[in-house]
């Protein structure tokens, strides 16, 4: 049984095209419009990150890709850490108090999520320091924080892990006498200002 479709009436057709006019306009409206997403500054993020350090910083914190990127052929100081280990937020006080000291830029990867997933770029990472890094019991190689590493296009000249095995009973107060801490900021001092010297 056939049933007769009823043509349209002007009236429904009009409509009809109003309706499809509007949503191609709100479409395109709507498509072109900028909306950004208040994102936090690197300073920012670094501060949230370490509640101790106030976010007038100069800290540039990277993803797992630019950490990657930047251990393959950048140049500068990386600070590798994270906010759940208390040598890290120890070590990032001091980073802080040099670099604002040196006027000097230092990057910061947090590491833990793709050490605990075994990320690709976090292998890659570790390919690039493996000649530092320490195995384990199976003979696996990983990063543990903290550990502050300075490149030179890519090229390692400055590697520091020296408190990723300091005893845990052992408090970073305690640990940080006016000598250890003078003697670790001359340091850090020597190697800034190579680098600097290299992008001069």
């Amino acid at each position: 049984m056939n049933v007769e479709k009823k043509p349209m009436s002007w009236l429904q057709k009009i409509i009809y095209t109003i309706c499809f006019i509007g949503l191609i306009w709100a479409f395109i409206f709507l498509g072109t419009r900028n909306y950004k997403v208040k994102e936090l500054t690197d300073n920012e993020l670094f501060s949230k990150e370490f509640k101790t350090i106030q976010e007038n910083n100069l800290f540039q914190v990277f993803n797992s890709t630019e950490a990657l990127t930047f251990l393959e052929n950048g140049t500068g100081l990386l600070f590798l850490g994270f906010p759940e280990n208390k040598w890290s937020s120890s070590v990032a006080e001091i980073l802080n108090q040099i670099s604002l000291e040196q006027n000097y830029s230092i990057s910061y990867f947090n590491f833990l999520e793709e050490r605990r997933s075994r990320h690709d770029n976090y292998i890659g990472m570790i390919r690039e320091l493996d000649d530092y890094l320490k195995s384990d019991d199976e003979g696996n190689l990983n990063l543990f924080a903290p550990t502050i590493i300075g490149v030179v296009k890519g090229k390692v000249i400055y590697f520091d892990d020296q408190l990723t095995f300091v005893n845990n009973l052992l408090d970073p107060k305690d640990y940080w006498t006016t000598e250890t801490k003078e003697e670790f900021m001359n340091r850090l001092r020597h190697i800034i200002q190579e680098l600097k010297a290299v992008r001069e």
